[in-house]
């Protein structure tokens, strides 16, 4: 199976649990034509002038993105550029997707550009999406963060950056909506992805792959002795916990002067404030490791992959007590790999994983005096710690699981976006008919003007817009449609499309690309605003909508007219349902003509279906909608089966 991974950093140079996922993943599957592409973790590691760069067979570095908020594309991504004619001779039947980060936002669009007929998958790694201030729901203040609110998100990332946050959230939106399905390593996650807004439906939990399981695995370090050995394996920073542990660990040698602890990642350099990238944190940590003494503390440095089972072997418990929401921390699997519970915060993704009192224990977040009485548990009560380990012995192994998943996964959604398309000559030759004489969209709905395309129906009516945010329909049929097009501004978010025009006063995107070129030109210059919006480019847009709105107008009136908007954004609910029709039965919309509302299918309702909720409105759930900005790709059999349905009830 031909797959393209993307990552936010290469495990030669980054060792994170995402890098690592992502890996593994490609190790799997790299006899089966598996390809790696990653962001270089700086740019000094590029060649000079380099964008695009060799980092083994079929294995790729990009220059890292500079920008942490809008997530830009530091590479060309115009066809037939560098990283274009690298990858030209793929071609994935999926793309996994391990992270935005560093690789930018503006490479998942080019990638879904330049092979349209892969499906693509995302695993999400901690809460970049609802957290714009380093993804980790963690405040400046060091206070764990409930979710994303507007001047809490500016009181972290600062007042200058408000439009730039929501410049962000419209770029992961469209993103997000250009995924086929999404992994999540934890359910804790999902449901943090869930309140942000993203589908359930979408999200499978999946675990991270583990690293291949040691051949044999040793009993904890010091059975049968009054010693305990904790072992801390991970990275010296201020959210990982560690100066919390050395506080445990020091108030627990007033009772248990038989304990030690070992820090596997943590070298000398690390508590030096000369050299560590958090100074204060290295002074501080120096400072307890020297009241402790050595009996108590090893330094054990960092250390490799193939070094893990060495140093697990070295310790009776594996103990962590991070102070952010990690979801599923990779040393988790390590230590229950190797046979050795973990002490670790009830907190986030790392509650779920560790089950109090049988693979681990768990402690108050951020307590080192809650911590230090459960690592005098393992001390005091003498079956504890032995019973533990013999239960995370028992406890099947979820490599091959988590492989098995990945692959159903991987069959459900390759080639996703090139399912066969039906002919339309397998229709009615009625119904097809009817539909080129009295099919007219509403709202948010390039799909719709695709699907007016293969009727063969002209595309240019009045609805055929790229976003409609609702609110703005209801204003516009409520006016009955006056100073429809009245404001028009250039669209320079990257992400929408390049002829994009937004009306200021509606809200409403519409495509008008040599209106566009002039209003960019003309920026924040008052004059020159006002002559590009009396000249020639601005007269023939007005003129062409006001064609358009004449055209919607007579529809309305029309009984056989049908009326269809497509809630590809998900705002609809039933009173906003009712409006809508209120405001088309103002118009002239006759009693008992159709208005369809469509939307994806959430589970609780029948796949490509159509209701009747009376006096002509209809309710239906599609199968799923075309991904974003690839409206191209509607799942056309879903839509006319829809359709037909929709006119049977109206019969």
């Amino acid at each position: 199976m031909s797959i393209l991974y993307v990552c936010h950093g290469h495990p030669r140079y980054a060792k994170g649990g995402g890098e690592l996922a992502a890996w593994r993943l490609f190790q799997a599957f790299e006899a089966e034509g598996a390809a790696f592409l990653a962001a270089a973790p700086s740019l000094a590691v590029m060649p000079p002038g380099c964008e695009v760069m060799s980092a083994g067979p079929r294995q790729w570095l990009i220059k890292p993105s500079l920008s942490p908020l809008q997530h830009g594309t530091e590479v060309s991504l115009q066809d037939g550029g560098a990283l274009h004619q690298a990858l030209a001779d793929l071609r994935p039947e999926l793309v996994h997707l391990h992270h935005y980060v560093h690789v930018g936002i503006d490479l998942v669009h080019a990638l879904r550009r330049w092979f349209p007929q892969a499906g693509f998958l995302f695993t999400l790694h901690e809460y970049w999406g609802p957290c714009a201030y380093e993804g980790r729901l963690l405040r400046r203040s060091g206070e764990l963060c409930a979710g994303p609110e507007p001047e809490v998100c500016v009181e972290c990332v600062g007042p200058e950056q408000r439009v730039d946050l929501a410049i962000r959230q419209l770029r992961l939106q469209r993103m997000f909506a250009a995924i086929d399905h999404l992994l999540s390593p934890s359910l804790f996650l999902k449901q943090r992805y869930e309140e942000w807004g993203l589908d359930p439906h979408r999200i499978s939990v999946v675990e991270n792959l583990p690293a291949p399981a040691p051949a044999s695995v040793e009993s904890g370090a010091n059975a049968g002795s009054d010693a305990l050995v904790l072992g801390y394996f991970g990275q010296v920073n201020p959210w990982k916990g560690l100066e919390l542990i050395l506080q445990a660990v020091q108030r627990a040698r007033r009772r248990c002067g038989q304990l030690s602890v070992q820090l596997h990642g943590c070298g000398p350099a690390d508590l030096d404030p000369s050299t560590s990238p958090y100074p204060e944190l290295a002074g501080r940590l120096a400072a307890l490791v020297e009241q402790l003494g050595p009996e108590a503390v090893q330094l054990c440095g960092r250390y490799d992959s193939d070094q893990l089972a060495d140093r697990m072997a070295g310790v009776d418990a594996v103990l962590m007590a991070s102070t952010w929401f990690e979801n599923a921390p990779m040393v988790i699997q390590e230590a229950f790999q190797h046979g050795r519970p973990v002490l670790a915060p009830r907190l986030g993704g790392m509650a779920e994983k560790v089950q109090h009192e049988l693979s681990g224990l768990l402690f108050a977040p951020g307590d080192p005096a809650d911590l230090a009485r459960t690592i005098e548990r393992c001390i005091d009560e003498v079956d504890l710690l032995p019973g533990l380990q013999a239960q995370v012995l028992r406890m099947p192994l979820k490599g091959a699981r988590s492989l098995e998943q990945h692959r159903r996964l991987y069959a459900r959604f390759r080639g996703s976006s090139a399912a066969a398309e039906p002919s339309l000559a397998e229709w009615e030759p009625a119904l097809l008919e009817d539909l080129r004489q009295n099919f007219e969209p509403l709202g948010a709905n390039c799909e719709l003007g695709f699907l007016m395309g293969r009727l063969g129906i002209q595309r240019s009516s009045l609805f055929r817009w790229l976003f409609t945010p609702l609110a703005s329909l209801e204003k516009v049929l409520a006016e009955g449609l006056e100073r429809f097009f009245s404001e028009p501004v250039a669209v320079t978010d990257p992400v929408m499309a390049a002829d994009m025009v937004v009306d200021q006063r509606t809200g409403i995107f519409f495509h008008a690309g040599e209106l566009r070129q002039q209003l960019e030109q003309a920026g924040n210059n008052s004059a020159a605003l006002v002559q590009v919006r009396a000249g020639e480019a601005c007269r023939d847009q007005r003129g062409k909508y006001r064609y358009l709105v004449e055209k919607f107008l007579a529809s309305v009136p029309v009984a056989s007219t049908l009326h269809v908007f497509s809630d590809f954004h998900r705002e609809l609910n039933e009173a906003a349902m009712l409006r809508i029709h209120s405001r088309l039965r103002d118009l002239g919309k006759p009693l008992g003509s159709t208005l369809l509302f469509v939307q994806p299918a959430d589970g609780s309702t029948e796949v490509n279906s159509v209701r009747c909720l009376g006096d002509g409105l209809q309710l239906a759930a599609i199968r799923r909608f075309a991904p974003g900005e690839h409206a191209d790709q509607i799942d056309l059999e879903a839509w006319i089966s829809l359709l037909s349905l929709s006119r049977q009830l109206s019969s």
